[in-house]
């Protein structure tokens, strides 16, 4: 009984730290869009952080000796949020941006999952988009949809 009652009180300590919503992933990687950055089908290096005031993504180069880009977006300037397929589609209408061409699904058995489109507006007022590729698609969508306000776009 009092092996019991020290389980129900660790596991009510524990509870509030595993709820606690997550706001930063390492685990992404950069396919592409109008940053000019070349990052390597292999590199899942890059983060992204949702914070009030600003989403900051830190795209890690596919060459070694290259730096690393820092993108800080508002939650003001994010003008759509897409996933899988609709992602796609959003940030290849931008203006300027560049993605790879699509692996073919076998058969429609294999469809690409795991893509999230962020389109927003620079600074200066110009148009920009990212597509990134995430294990934890859902998870980032549901935090970006609560810190823009913005509905997340699927494919129909």
């Amino acid at each position: 009984m009092r092996r019991a009652l020290t389980y129900i009180v660790v596991a009510a300590l524990c509870t509030p730290l595993m709820a606690a919503e997550r706001r930063s992933w390492s685990k992404l990687r950069y396919v592409g869009g109008t940053i000019p950055a070349k990052a390597s089908r292999y590199d899942w290096n890059t983060e992204l952080t949702a914070n009030p005031d600003s989403i900051v993504v830190v795209i890690a180069p596919a060459v070694v000796f290259t730096p690393q880009q820092t993108v800080r977006i508002k939650p003001s300037q994010v003008t759509s949020l897409s996933v899988d397929e609709a992602a796609w589609r959003r940030v290849g209408e931008v203006k300027g941006a560049q993605l790879p061409a699509k692996t073919p699904a076998l058969f429609g058995l294999l469809k690409d999952r795991g893509f999230i489109g962020i389109v927003y507006r620079t600074d200066d007022g110009k148009p920009a988009a990212m597509l990134l590729e995430s294990l934890f698609t859902r998870r980032i969508l549901a935090v970006l949809k609560e810190l823009t306000g913005k509905t997340v776009e699927t494919s129909p």
